[in-house]
Parts: structure tokens; sequence; C-alpha cells
């Protein structure tokens, strides 16, 4: 045990890969185990939305994810034979990647582990976490390796990312706190012929026993979900389905002439809504599922883990590279992301229940409130950027409340996500886009006339940590993205590496920034770097 790996990732799911990608990104050495002795060949988690679309971008998979993946337009909900709503998903997302994906989590794994491979990452299989001990410097995990062999792994930290039935957050005897709804559900993987169907929809039809939602992500293949009921669920309580069984739910309560065929995937579940209690015991922490689970209603789990990589990776990275106050960059992380852990369970609960609907007054009063999203734009787009999650904020998180300002409920303001930008470049006449541009540094951003430079000056030192992107008046004459940022005069907008603004000022706000570089970015003098 005379090696010392920095970061040592417990689970080579969506959340582990993406925080072992963020991390190589820094060139921190990371250990990815997973206890699965191949990759999981199942589909599971099926969508992708912009918020994390935005981030995997910026490991270099955007174009494996587009080619892989079907482009989700809308989500149409019925009732029986009626229909009752659509909701474009394809218009008025305001995301650098507005379109959200719906492909296999197993094609999800795939592209991040060829990314992992090709950036010089090993994941090892069939290796088992059976125990964790900790010192002031040092996690040490005690390692089950395939052939039984008994190792003992140390690792300046330590990160579970290994699903709802976490060995470490079990290791930690962290509770994992919330309820298992009692009903049975349904899914299956199956062919569906005859139906007229959107193949870039999501499909919901509720009715007196529950839902039926069918899911697109491969040519003419869907998945199927639906809640066991009535004798079904007495008889069969969580035996798998059959295809027959799948098929009258959708003959019944689906799309008419619908037929099934060269079933997948079969399997039951049962929704569980829990919560870790903390994200965070010493040197180690909770990641994805490991976190917090619940109802699949929205398809917003995998994304918040792959989110809470993103969130976690560049604090970790920062901290092994000896910059910036450990304790603030690294209690961050639960004080950002647990609430919106919180939000999401609850929001899944509610979409949940709404389709459950089980007295008759109460589905009239559904189907009557759904069927007015066609003609009302503003809760569409309220129930868009909830799906996209991109309206997150971590207005209360500790790093905004660095910036001294008041929370504020725009965009474009603190804690909330960075905004793109369109302009053309004065000197040159080229098209510039700002998403491109975010990289694994801090970015600051200037409208600038002569005052505004006071912040560049000031960022200058820490080019390693952050660059710089102006925009002078005449490469943005009408103030458009001035504007889109709040400002109508000269100012800055500070984004962190996970796309999140840090800071915003104008050109005298820069006590605020040099603060902020203080206590995150300023390399510590008494620091050892830990990298690759």
């Amino acid at each position: 045990m005379d090696y010392r790996v920095p970061v040592l990732i417990v689970g080579a799911g969506p959340t582990g890969l993406t925080l072992a990608l963020t991390l190589r990104h820094y060139g921190i050495a990371v250990r990815v185990i997973d206890r699965l002795e191949q990759p999981a060949d199942l589909s599971k988690a099926l969508a992708v939305w912009p918020a994390s679309l935005e981030l995997l971008s910026s490991l270099g998979v955007e174009a494996a994810f587009d080619e892989a993946a079907v482009a989700m337009s809308a989500v149409t909900f019925g009732d029986g034979a009626r229909r009752l709503a659509r909701v474009s998903m394809k218009d008025g997302i305001d995301s650098a990647h507005p379109e959200p994906l719906l492909l296999p989590q197993s094609r999800t794994e795939a592209i991040l582990t060829a990314r992992f491979v090709e950036m010089g990452g090993v994941i090892e299989r069939g290796v088992e976490l059976t125990g964790l001990s900790e010192t002031a410097d040092t996690v040490t995990a005690t390692l089950k390796q395939a052939d039984g062999r008994i190792e003992e792994a140390a690792a300046s930290w330590l990160v579970g990312a290994d699903g709802a039935r976490s060995a470490v957050r079990h290791a930690l005897d962290i509770a994992f706190e919330g309820d298992t709804e009692p009903d049975t559900y349904l899914l299956g993987d199956v062919r569906i012929a005859g139906a007229e169907l959107d193949q870039h929809s999501i499909h919901i039809w509720w009715h007196d026993g529950g839902t039926v939602a069918l899911f697109p992500f491969a040519h003419d293949v869907w998945r199927v979900i639906s809640r066991r009921v009535g004798h079904d669920a007495a008889s069969r309580g969580d035996e798998p389905p059959t295809l027959d069984e799948l098929q009258q739910k959708v003959t019944r309560h689906g799309p008419p002439n619908a037929t099934l065929s060269e079933p997948g995937w079969l399997s039951t579940f049962r929704i569980n809504e829990r919560l870790a209690a903390r994200y965070r015991e010493g040197r180690v922490f909770l990641a994805g599922d490991a976190a917090h689970i619940h109802s699949p209603a929205g398809g917003q789990g995998m994304n918040t883990g792959i989110q809470d990589a993103a969130n976690l990776g560049w604090k970790l990275a920062y901290v092994l590279q000896g910059r910036g106050e450990a304790a603030t960059l690294l209690d961050s992380y639960e004080a950002e992301r647990r609430p919106v852990a919180r939000r999401v369970i609850d929001n899944a609960a509610r979409l949940l229940h709404v389709g459950m609907a089980p007295h008759p007054l109460a589905r009239l009063a559904r189907d009557a409130a759904v069927s007015v999203l066609d003609h009302l734009p503003a809760l569409q787009e309220r129930l868009r950027t909830e799906m996209a999650e991109t309206d997150i904020t971590y207005h209360d998180g500790p790093l905004v409340a660095l910036g001294g300002a008041p929370a504020h409920p725009s965009r474009g303001f603190p804690g909330t996500r960075a905004l793109d930008l369109h302009w053309t470049q004065a000197s040159d006449g080229q098209q510039r886009t700002l998403w491109p541009l975010l990289d694994a540094r801090h970015t600051l951003v200037v409208f600038r006339g002569s005052e505004a430079r006071r912040a560049e000056a000031i960022v200058a030192p820490f080019a390693d940590a952050v660059q710089s992107v102006t925009l002078d008046t005449a490469d943005d004459p009408a103030g458009d993205a001035r504007r889109r940022y709040g400002f109508e005069g000269e100012g800055w907008v500070l984004i962190r590496p996970d796309q999140v603004i840090a800071l915003r000022g104008t050109s005298t706000d820069v006590t605020l920034l040099e603060r902020y570089l203080r206590d995150v970015v300023c390399s510590r003098s008494t620091a050892t770097p830990e990298s690759s």
C-alpha cells in the first residue's frame, strides 16, 4: 500500500465515469473500480437532458451522443383515446444543446468509457468494496478482487458512485432517508408496429389504473412502462411481465393498432424516493444514485448524477492541485447538490401521483389542467425547463455567498447556469459562440469599455485557471450579448468550470472578484499538488 491514488471512484456508471473524465481533464490520476465483471447491457435510464448535454459536450463526447441517440421533440399526454396536450421539447429551451436525447444507458456508459480509455483511463471490473477506514490525510478501501484476493487501497479522496445499494454508503452507515412505494411497475423494451407514433416523442396515456408511457430510443424500439394493478398485482407481485401482459396494457390504454414484438429487457420495479442524510464523511463523498433515488417520472435520475459529478469534479481537482480553501470548496458540494436532489425527488413524486389519480373527479381535474398546456406557453416553458434541469440554481450555496450579492431569481446571475452568447468578432469578422470556449478553467466574460479592464487585470496572474473572453463595443454594437446577462453598460461575469455563474459585477465591483480568486482559485503555498 505504498501508492496513494489521488481519487478512488467506486462505480463505473454514468456518474462515476463523468467524474473520472472531469478529473482527467485536470490531469488528476483516478482509479475506477466496479463490482460488475462486465459492463451492464441493460437500457435503464434513457433521457439525457440539455443541462447534462452541455456538461458532457465539454468532455469531448457531444458528437458521439448526437450520433447514437434519438432527439426528443415533444412529450404528448392523453387519457385513453383523447389527446390532452403536446409539450414541445425542441423549441424554447435556452441551452447550447436544446434538444434532449434518448438512448440506452448502456450506450451512454459505452461512450463515456471509450472517452475515458482514450484519455488513458482503465476500469477495474469485478472489484468490490467491502470496507473503509480513514486517517487525517488518507482513506483506505478494502477491496475484494474477482479471484478472491483482498487489497488495501489508499487514496486521498474516495467517491461512492456505486448506485442505490451503495457499498460506500453502507460502509459509512449514512442513512438513506425516504420511502418505497407499494406499487409494482412493469418495464419492457419492445418493437412497436402498426400505431401512428411520433418516433421523436415520449407518449404518456393516463387511465383509471395509472399510466402507460412509451419512450423511443431506437428505430421502432420503445420502452413501455405501466403499473400492475388489480388481480395481476395480487397474483403476480414482482414477477417480470410477459410480452402479452404489456400488449394488453397498450391495447387497452395506449395508441390504437399497436402491436408489440421482439421483447428485450423485461422487468419490474418499485419506486424508491430516498435521499442520503449527508453527501460527505471526511474524505469520502457520495454521488448519483448512491446519494439520491426517485421515481423515473421526468427521467432525471441519471442526469442529476452527471451534474453531481461535474460539480464535485472541479472542486476535488482544485484541492488536489493546491488551489483555494479546501473546506470552502468541498463543503459546497453537499450544500449545492443535496437541495437539488431534494427538489428532483419532490418533482418526480408529483409527476408520478398526477398520473395515478385514483378518483374519477381527480382524473377530471388533472385532465382539465393538462389540456390547457396547449394554450399556455408559460406553463409549457416551466415544464420544459424543469425537465431539462436548466432552471437549477445554487443561490443559497456558500460559493455564491462569496460574491456577497443577494440571491437573484434571474438567469445570468450568480448561482444560475451560464447563458450562451453569439457575436461577430470585429477584428476578423468571424462568428463566435461562448459555449465551445468554456473548458476546465473559470471563464471571465467581459463586456467592456476601458474601465472593465480592471477585472481582466485581476485575473491575468491566474491564466492557468481563468481565461478571459472579451466583447468590445464593436463586437456587440447592439448590446444584445451584454443585455442577455443583464448589463446595460460595462460589466463582467465569472463562470465556473461546471458552467455555473460564480460572480458578476461592473467595472468597480472588483473586490468581490479578488475575494473569490483568493478563496477558490489561488494556489495555497503550503499545498502539495497531486496529479497523474
